[in-house]
C-alpha cells in the first residue's frame, strides 16, 4: 500500500462518516423533530393565549417584588439596629451591675453601722449640755 492508496483511505472514510453522520442528522430533522415542531404550532393559539394571560397573572407579583424586597431589606436594617442595641445592652448591663454591687455595698453599710452610729450618736448627746448652755458645750 503506497502513500496514494493511504490518503485516498482515508479520504473515502471521511466522505463516508460525514455522509452517514447527515443521514443520521436528516432522520432526526424530519422523522423526530418535525412533529414536534408541527405539534407547537398546532398550539400557537393557546400558546399565544397563555402569553396573554401572563402578563395578568405576572405583572402584579412583578410589581409586589420591589415592595417586598424593600421590605425584606427594611427588617434586615432593624434586626441590625437590633443587634447592635443588644451590644449597647451588654455594655449597659455591666454598668448597671456595677451600679447594683454598690448599691448593695451601701445597704450592708448601713445595716450593719446604723445601729453602731445611732449608739455613737447618743454618747454624743449625753456629753453635750443643753442648747442653752451653748457657749459651754465642751
Amino acid at each position: 500500500m503506497n502513500t496514494t492508496q493511504y490518503a485516498e483511505f482515508f479520504r473515502g472514510t471521511f466522505y463516508l462518516s460525514a455522509t452517514i453522520t447527515t443521514c443520521v442528522l436528516l432522520y432526526l430533522v424530519v422523522k423526530v423533530w418535525q412533529p414536534i415542531w408541527t405539534h407547537g404550532f398546532d398550539n400557537f393559539d393557546d400558546i399565544s393565549y397563555a402569553i396573554g394571560r401572563l402578563d395578568k397573572t405576572a405583572k402584579p407579583v412583578a410589581e409586589m417584588a420591589p415592595l417586598i424586597l424593600g421590605e425584606m431589606d427594611a427588617m434586615r436594617n432593624s434586626m441590625y439596629e437590633m443587634q447592635r442595641s443588644m451590644k449597647n445592652m451588654e455594655s449597659i448591663t455591666q454598668t448597671v451591675s456595677m451600679m447594683n454591687q454598690s448599691v448593695d455595698k451601701m445597704a450592708w453599710v448601713l445595716e450593719n453601722r446604723m445601729g453602731a452610729m445611732a449608739g455613737e450618736m447618743n454618747q454624743i448627746n449625753d456629753r453635750m449640755s443643753p442648747a442653752t448652755m451653748l457657749p459651754f458645750n465642751w
